[in-house]
């Protein structure tokens, strides 16, 4: 074959580049860098920590009788050196000496070889292998483990250190004799290394991967040896490989911190570029189950081989920088991408995903036809978008690969709907003013800081709400002297914030509720009475002395070190939090030191805003700290402060972040004063980001009516020149604010693919040259705000033809990775987006949270609530409601509040004006026309669709089209059917436990709402007229005057069926069965057995529960005395009002009061075994924590609270 391969050969010597710091684990072939000299002595330093700590060698308690006798006499050896100078000694002690110094560092085996040259160095790294030092929180003792096969279970014992595997760079140095020996030592001690440790000694010869091969077969029927993963690194035999694929969980070929399950791995990208550099694309495979990885993915895209692409192809689904990756790659190999996946697409049946997580069975055909889609799509925009490469590639594929080329080669192309009439186009899409005339500049001003004195400001009454907290009431009772008085130091330590246990600090130390609750905590947690010395007598710590000391004295510095020591963790880097309610009663100097070191330190707190109300403008200096290391938890607090400091950052937020907006402009309209003295100079600056954002802000303060104040401020600089430059920018229309750089178009930009608007006047797409425009119009998009001009393209293209663009468009963002700088391409759907958008992205929404992607998931909701239109708002209520994503169900939540606050209502009144009609006050919506073929829709008892046809036979599911339809009617009168049913289904889901709740929370509407919403909906009209309603006095919600339902013709109807008025004050409810007499009910009851009217839920059939008088009288109910019900019974009453409480206990909160139901054993909520009975113990009714009886509470309330035990306990 003639051609240039247009890729690399499969035997290529890779070349690649490697992270900055970073290297492959050495090799003879490539030793690397020479080891510099060791100058400063380790070794005579060995163990001096150990003894600092203990200040006296004596006061140590060593362990270490499980070993053998001349392990014994090393480990003494080097005990007695310890804090000695140090001769040669034998090379077990110095592996003793190593272990218990725990210095794990490159430069001791560097001086150990340059001292006692490699063979001792070999030694000691093979004696190393059977010694580890335990972890003791004790620092006086020090418990020393003789390494056997049982030792080690987990990953800590499979995880090598830098002083061990040093000693594979020195023998790539060695001369060859040199090496040879060494390499013999290792071999020899091979057999009775343990097996766990086995894979180490391969892993220091790469040069023999014989060994590595050989042990791929070893097997231990003691331990799980996870360590044999790290022969992948090293072996070549594809036999040993593939017995090493079940062998992946210690992830050796990526680089990670330290956690609570496993040590840190320094050398996984190392060996992931070692591996590579050594075996070439024969290495590839192995890596296909890491290639989502960063360590290991930022290596593979570098190398254009098609194996490679495939390889990264098949995990792109796995995260997002996965299909960054391959888009990044797709742009620098498209030959490779387009050959891989020809030859993808030609496989009938793709491999499956590698590695973890594994997709369940049921879950597999939809992650197939995702990634059919996303490759199919792939390979679409490569040949349209470089239409050579096809014939370019062709040679290097299968038969059946090109066949698969030809196939969309030879497909008739798409109807052309490219257009190069400009005539009918708007002036923007045509000739936009940042590409018809230069952008206004700000001219260059050298104007000085003007200095503003910071201020302070509290709504009044706001610092005497904070004061009134119930942390700062229980805290300030007294100065935190007299209260390490009164309380034992070690109690005021704990409420300070020392120890470990952060959900006790916050739930029953901060809010001061620790002394009423020790006792009740040991009895209830089975975790606080292993915990009992810490609950009733404070912080349990050995430090405790020396920090109460510290504390009395005023010793800050030793305070916050005695803090840090105690919280460092390996696994968890911060777990306290400092109580500002208590610092705050700390005399102010001192309080304000403490405030000001925190900070520096980045520790955790809580109770700043009291804090900063009791010591104001003092702890500014902290505070802009603060603001500056975490701004989004802190931007709240600045809202009382005006500070020039402050301007800038505040500024940069409101051009760029949109989840923090509203702070910011609140800020900025807040301190004008100071915002302008500040920014005005960064606008005459030369052209930047700030310079930006400073014009952005100024321009915020000049449209709500601060043009005087932005004059005075800008004649205090007395020259003539910057308030009339400054007035000028201000002064620019709309369309001319935009960035002074045109943002590049990102890689994922093919426009030509996607669904093209058309203008509304001609029904005409617009050019390409629009499109650009278009996208040039959405790259301006910053901290969610659009370009004026976005908003003028709604009233010139279809509605629906700019949603179809946008979402295309939101498709391609996707498929490329989100890239977060690009984000405009999801914004863009809240500004495009129609009803199908809203049920597209919920769609999309819902399933985010199970990819991990909780956080796109967010934004997804704020997406639909920017999108303002109901069907938007609709699905963000359903999400609230049903995501099985419980996060995600309060982030809604959250959401529609502020939705509801905005339009005046209650989320349940909001709610309410959510449903939508579906169309049914169209009187045809519910026929459809298929030309041979009609069908009607009708609603079942529980509103769910119910499809018929001409013959009034019920159908099983939606019907399909036939060849006899007509071939316009049918298709549109399917979709139409299709979109029907799943709205219908999904309001239905929403609205009947809308109206349970309402009937069992006594819930009232005017009569206005109740016509509104109710009577004359034409959906939740069909649910109205199958329940029983009921009038009350608006003066008395609960007295019930009298009974009704609405019938078909929209009458109102008595219990005797004879229409009745109803008073124009009164409220409306659903009528409770116990508001009813027996007589009503009765009569109801028949009426609706001769109209045939099934209700929705359960209304004259409810199951209601009324006390005897002794009950009532009660404090305790206790009439399911000796009856179970299962865990899964337990749960169910969730939806019935109850929540999960305690391990042995479920609430119900009634206002004021709140049942509580105990049950025995319990159980753990997150580890739930539904089929386990738990026996009833007792339930009481509270208020305010004090046991009340039975007959304070309304008998209606009382009656749907108990429904539910009554119904599984009885």
């Amino acid at each position: 074959m003639d051609k240039e391969l247009p890729w690399l050969a499969d035997n290529a010597q890779l070349e690649l580049k490697y992270k900055k710091g970073k290297t492959p684990l050495s090799h003879r072939k490539w030793p690397g860098e020479p080891v510099p000299v060791i100058t400063e002595s380790i070794i005579q330093t060995l163990g001096d920590k150990l003894l600092q700590k203990a200040e006296k060698k004596k006061n140590i308690v060593w362990r270490y009788e499980n070993f053998s006798l001349e392990w014994q006499s090393a480990i003494t050896q080097a005990i007695n050196l310890i804090g000695e100078y140090k001769p040669s000694i034998p090379a077990r002690t110095m592996a003793a000496l190593v272990c218990i110094a725990q210095n794990d560092s490159q430069q001791l085996l560097d001086e150990i070889v340059q001292q006692e040259g490699l063979e001792y160095a070999t030694e000691v790294v093979i004696a190393r292998q059977f010694i580890t030092r335990c972890y003791e929180s004790d620092p006086l003792l020090v418990t020393l483990q003789y390494q056997d096969e049982d030792y080690g279970y987990g990953y800590r014992s499979e995880t090598y250190n830098e002083f061990d595997l040093r000693l594979r760079k020195h023998l790539s140095l060695a001369e060859e004799s040199s090496w040879q020996r060494c390499a013999d030592k290792l071999i020899a001690a091979l057999p009775g290394i343990p097996k766990i440790r086995r894979p180490f000694i391969a892993l220091l010869l790469p040069e023999k991967p014989e060994i590595a091969n050989e042990l791929a077969s070893l097997e231990s029927s003691r331990s799980s040896l996870h360590s044999k993963e790290w022969l992948k690194v090293i072996a070549t035999d594809n036999t040993a490989v593939k017995k090493l694929e079940r062998y992946w969980g210690l992830d050796v070929f990526s680089d990670r911190e330290a956690s609570y399950m496993s040590q840190e791995n320094r050398f996984g990208y190392a060996a992931c570029a070692s591996l590579l550099r050594e075996q070439g694309l024969a290495a590839v495979p192995r890596l296909a189950m890491y290639a989502h990885k960063e360590d290991c993915g930022s290596l593979l895209v570098q190398i254009n081989h098609p194996q490679v692409i495939r390889t990264l192809l098949l995990v792109a689904d796995k995260n997002k920088p996965s299909l960054q990756r391959v888009a990044k790659y797709s742009k620098n190999f498209p030959h490779a991408t387009l050959a891989a996946l020809a030859e993808l697409l030609a496989l009938k049946e793709p491999p499956a995903r590698p590695g973890y997580p594994i997709i369940e069975d049921k879950k597999l055909p939809a992650q197939q036809k995702a990634r059919d889609e996303y490759w199919r799509t792939l390979l679409q925009t490569l040949m349209a978008s470089q239409p050579q490469l096809a014939a370019e590639v062709m040679p290097w594929l299968s038969t059946q690969a090109r066949a698969v080329l030809n196939s969309y080669l030879s497909a008739p192309p798409k109807p052309v709907i490219d257009s190069t009439d400009n005539s009918s186009l708007p002036e923007m899409l045509v000739s936009p003013p940042w590409r018809s005339k230069k952008k206004m500049t700000a001219p260059r001003l050298d104007l000085a800081p003007l200095e503003l004195t910071p201020q302070i400001y509290w709504q009044p009454g706001e610092q005497e709400r904070l004061a009134a907290t119930e942390s700062a009431r229980y805290f300030s009772t007294e100065s935190l002297a007299e209260r390490m008085e009164q309380k034992s130091g070690r109690v005021v330590l704990q409420e300070l914030g020392f120890g470990d246990d952060v959900w006790l600090f916050l739930n029953y130390i901060l809010p001061g509720k620790l002394d009423a609750a020790r006792n009740s905590l040991i009895v209830q947690w089975h975790y606080y009475q292993g915990r009992v010395e810490e609950i009733l007598n404070g912080w349990n710590s050995p430090q405790a002395q020396l920090a109460e000391q510290a504390l009395r004295s005023g010793h800050i510095e030793a305070l916050i070190n005695i803090w840090e020591n105690d919280n460092f963790s390996r696994y968890r880097p911060e777990k306290s939090v400092w109580n500002l309610y208590l610092l705050a009663q700390l005399p102010r100097e001192m309080a304000l030191t403490f405030w000001l070191r925190i900070i520096e330190k980045k520790h955790l707190f809580a109770g700043e805003d009291y804090f900063l109300s009791i010591l104001g403008l003092d702890a500014l200096p902290g505070l802009l700290l603060a603001f500056s290391h975490r701004p989004k938890e802190t931007f709240p607090l600045i809202l009382n402060f005006g500070a020039t400091e402050l301007a800038l950052p505040v500024a940069r937020v409101w051009r760029r972040f949109a989840a923090q907006r509203d702070l910011a402009r609140q800020w900025i309209l807040q301190w004008p004063e100071h915002t302008a003295s500040a920014l005005i100079p960064l606008v005459f600056t030369k052209p930047s980001d700030n310079s930006e954002a400073a014009l952005l802000a100024l321009r915020l303060l000049y449209e709500q009516g601060h043009g005087e104040l932005l004059q005075t401020v800008a004649n205090r600089w007395q020259r003539t020149d910057v308030w009339s430059a400054l007035e000028q920018l201000l002064k620019q229309g709309p369309m001319d604010i935009y960035p002074a750089r045109i943002p590049k178009a990102p890689d994922f930009w093919h426009p030509a693919m996607w669904s093209r608007p058309r203008l509304i006047t001609n029904n005409q797409p617009v050019t390409g040259d629009a499109l650009e425009i278009i996208g040039e119009m959405l790259r301006f998009t910053q901290g969610g705000r659009f370009y004026s001009g976005l908003e003028q393209l709604k009233t010139f293209c279809q509605p629906q033809t700019l949603a179809a663009f946008a979402w295309d468009l939101f498709t391609a963002w996707q498929q490329a990775g989100a890239p977060a700088k690009d984000n405009w391409a999801f914004l863009a759907l809240s500004l495009f987006g129609d009803e199908s958008t809203a049920r597209d992205l919920t769609t999309q929404i819902l399933a985010w949270p199970q990819e991990g992607k909780s956080a796109r998931a967010v934004s997804g909701l704020n997406i639909l609530t920017l999108m303002n239109n109901d069907m938007a708002l609709i699905q963000l209520h359903h999400i609230s409601q049903r995501a099985k994503s419980r996060p995600l169900r309060d982030n809604a939540a959250e959401f529609l509040q502020v939705v509801a606050e905005n339009r005046g209502l209650s989320q349940e009144e909001l709610a309410d004006r959510l449903v939508p009609t579906l169309g049914l006050d169209d009187p045809q919506a519910l026929s459809f026309d298929f030309g041979p073929r009609q069908f009607t829709v009708r609603f079942d008892e529980n509103l769910n669709p119910v499809i018929f046809d001409q013959q009034n036979v019920r159908q099983k599911s939606v019907p399909r089209l036939r060849a006899d339809d007509d071939q316009l009617k049918a298709p549109e009168a399917l979709a139409r059917l299709k979109g029907l049913k799943k709205d219908a289904t999904q309001v239905s889901k929403n609205l009947l436990p809308r109206l349970e709740a309402a009937l069992r929370t006594t819930r009232r509407w005017s009569l206005a709402d109740f016509h509104t919403l109710f009577v004359n909906h034409p959906f939740t009209r069909l649910v109205t007229q199958r329940l029983i309603w009921g009038v009350y006095p608006a003066n008395e919600p609960r007295r019930l005057l009298n009974a009704f339902r609405v019938a078909a013709e929209g009458e109102f109807c008595n219990a005797q069926d004879e229409p009745i008025d109803l008073p124009a004050d009164a409220l409306i409810g659903i009528a409770h069965p116990l508001e009813m007499t027996a007589e009503m009910r009765s009569e109801f009851a028949q009426l609706f057995a001769d109209y045939e009217i099934i209700p929705p839920l359960r209304q004259l059939t409810r199951r209601t529960v009324l006390l005897t008088p002794d009950e009532s009288a009660s404090n305790s109910l206790n009439r399911w005395e000796g009856k179970s019900a299962t865990v899964g019974q337990l749960m169910g009453m969730r939806y019935k009002g109850w929540e999960s409480g305690y391990e042995d206990a479920f609430v119900y909160d009634l206002g004021e009061y709140r049942l509580v139901l105990k049950f025995s054993p319990g159980f753990n909520h997150y580890n739930v075994d539904s089929k386990a009975l738990m026996s009833f113990r007792s339930l009481r009714v509270y208020s305010d924590n004090k046991s009340v009886t039975f007959a304070e509470l309304d008998v209606f309330d009382l009656s749907e609270a108990l429904s539910a035990p009554d119904v599984i306990f009885h």
